[in-house]
């Protein structure tokens, strides 16, 4: 799986972030996955709405345009929930729970993917 980094302006908000481009890796997402660590996250390629079926840990999901402006936060979604659609989304962004108050994420604000 490929990996990438996830910027707001020249800083790096996380420096461990695994892509889910096919449909078994996004189907997978976090499923195997114990925690996350404040660096790492899982970017959701060619994906609108999400879940938490079968996870055992609540995560951030920051829903991204093409362009990478942040359109939708779910904050601490916990294991068993299902997130609102989101059009325009291209991207969901992952992360651990409390990620986004505590880098001061908010919508409309812009995100960077390199890789």
């Amino acid at each position: 799986m490929n990996r990438c980094v996830v910027q707001r302006d020249e800083s790096i908000l996380f420096s461990d972030v695994k892509i889910a481009d096919h449909f078994a890796a996004r189907l997978i997402g976090l499923l195997k996955t114990a925690g996350l660590n404040e660096n790492q996250g899982l970017l959701l390629n060619k994906c609108s709405q999400i879940h938490t079926f079968g996870m055992k840990f609540s995560i951030d999901a920051i829903f991204l345009s093409k362009d990478g402006e942040i359109l939708h936060i779910e904050k601490a979604l916990a294991p068993g929930k299902v997130s609102p659609h989101i059009s325009k989304t291209v991207w969901v962004l992952e992360v651990r729970s409390g990620s986004c108050d505590r880098l001061k994420i908010d919508l409309n604000q812009q995100l960077t993917i390199s890789q």
